[in-house]
């Protein structure tokens, strides 16, 4: 629950975000925000907040490169797998997947990761096609 508060925090204090559930949860944090007339530098009571972002936490799942806001029949990692009711986060195709979101506490980890990937791709000994095509694949996890 503190994480989403966080989210949220991080949404009314106008960092965007991006990937495919981006829009319908902010839409969501908008409404709580015209709701309860919570803008930048205004303080809503602590509880309220709370109160109407729980319902978020049913389907998030907090992941190093994005977050999932799960909803099976959406999901591409359910299509590649056999159903197991949460997500795959090893099956993610976090960059095309509706249920992704990525807001700005991922950013940083996203610019390690690609360049990590990239420093062996600019090596000078190279590496195999099987080995490029998986640091290059559009698909993080």
């Amino acid at each position: 629950m503190d994480y989403v508060e966080d989210l949220y925090r991080d949404w009314n204090d106008g960092h965007r975000t991006s990937g495919g559930a981006a829009g319908p949860v902010d839409a969501e944090f908008d409404r709580i925000r015209r709701e309860l007339g919570d803008l930048p530098g205004i303080a809503a009571s602590p509880a309220r907040p709370r109160i109407m972002l729980q319902h978020l936490t049913k389907t998030l799942h907090p992941g190093v490169h994005n977050d999932c806001f799960y909803q099976h029949s959406t999901a591409l990692c359910a299509k590649r797998a056999q159903h197991t009711g949460r997500p795959l986060p090893l099956l993610t195709m976090c960059l095309t997947c509706p249920n992704a979101r990525r807001p700005s506490v991922h950013l940083p980890r996203l610019t390690t990761a690609r360049a990590q990937a990239q420093r062996p791709l600019d090596a000078p000994a190279g590496l195999s096609g099987l080995q490029t095509a998986a640091l290059t694949s559009p698909r993080c996890g």
